[in-house]
């Protein structure tokens, strides 16, 4: 098997390629951190690396709710542009055994702030910020790529995605525990009630990777997937697991909370589980544990 993946040295994509190297699957990086010829946001320069590939993995985004909300135009362009500018790519080779196929990073981000909890695949779709309606938009693009021009596509919702010292060091779990480690207070945007589930880093791959296997056995055309715990924990209760862990004597505050945050999210993995094989195995104090290991090494 041969596979493109884009963003293939982002926090997500380098460590899907160590497990896809591991498996002996032929990788095509595309990253524009690696290559400036290597963005998404040109069309001819995906041409060029997309001939004879399998499937491809689109990570390559703004990544970040906080830097969407600073950026929205670099948002748009990139998130947007580079899904549409995949999937033409990919339309443009379709053959009859369905290769290639696409499967795109979303975000837990498309479901703005739930109604109810736990969310599932079915759930309302409502982003609150512009990083989200840019997943939004690039899942409503895959949806009609299938439905018009028969291309296979996935939708994977990654949901709050950590580890340690390979993770953007200002995501709040990564941040919570240098704060901690360095005896400084720990800041949450909020009133400490918001809740989330975390994923560790590997069992998001794993879940990746049974959606390989799973597209690559099946026929069918469309089809999404919730890669979450469903294990929800609140900030308030993320930082005390961290100053505990840490044994600091770090306090947490709290500031007002920010318009474009989500404040409650965790979805029901169920679907993912009985489809794609996805098993979370890290608890969020396992997680916390191994990425304090890590950061206490920078």
């Amino acid at each position: 098997m041969k596979i493109l993946i884009t963003g293939s040295s982002g926090f997500i994509g380098s460590a899907l390629k160590r497990l896809l190297d591991e498996k002996g699957i032929e990788i095509v990086t595309f990253d524009i951190k690696e290559n400036p010829l290597d963005d998404v946001r040109d069309f001819s320069a995906l041409q060029t690396k997309i001939m004879s590939v399998d499937g491809i993995i689109h990570l390559a985004a703004v990544s970040r709710v906080k830097i969407a909300h600073e950026n929205p135009l670099e948002c748009i362009n990139t998130n947007i542009g580079g899904i549409i500018n995949v999937l033409e790519s990919a339309r443009e080779l379709i053959s009859e055994n369905g290769h290639p196929w696409v499967i795109f990073g979303s975000s837990r981000e498309v479901y703005g702030e739930p109604m109810n909890l736990p969310v599932v695949e079915t759930s309302n779709r409502k982003a609150i910020n512009v990083y989200g309606v840019s997943k939004l938009s690039g899942e409503e693009l895959c949806k009609a790529y299938s439905d018009n021009y028969g291309l296979k596509t996935r939708v994977l919702r990654f949901s709050n995605v950590y580890t340690g010292a390979n993770d953007h060091l200002d995501r709040v779990i990564p941040k919570f525990i240098l704060h901690a480690l360095n005896k400084e207070d720990l800041v949450i945007h909020g009133s400490g009630e918001e809740l989330f589930d975390f994923t560790y880093i590997t069992d998001t791959i794993q879940g990746i990777w049974g959606c390989i296997q799973e597209i690559e056995r099946n026929s069918y055309l469309f089809d999404d997937f919730n890669l979450s715990t469903g294990v929800p924990v609140s900030l308030r209760e993320l930082a005390e697991i961290i100053i505990k862990n840490t044994n600091s004597l770090s306090r947490v505050k709290y500031t007002r909370s920010r318009s474009y945050d989500v404040n409650k999210f965790y979805a029901d993995p169920g679907k993912a589980r009985k489809i794609l094989g996805f098993s979370p195995k890290i608890a969020i104090k396992k997680g916390i544990d191994l990425a304090v290991k890590e950061l206490k090494m920078l």
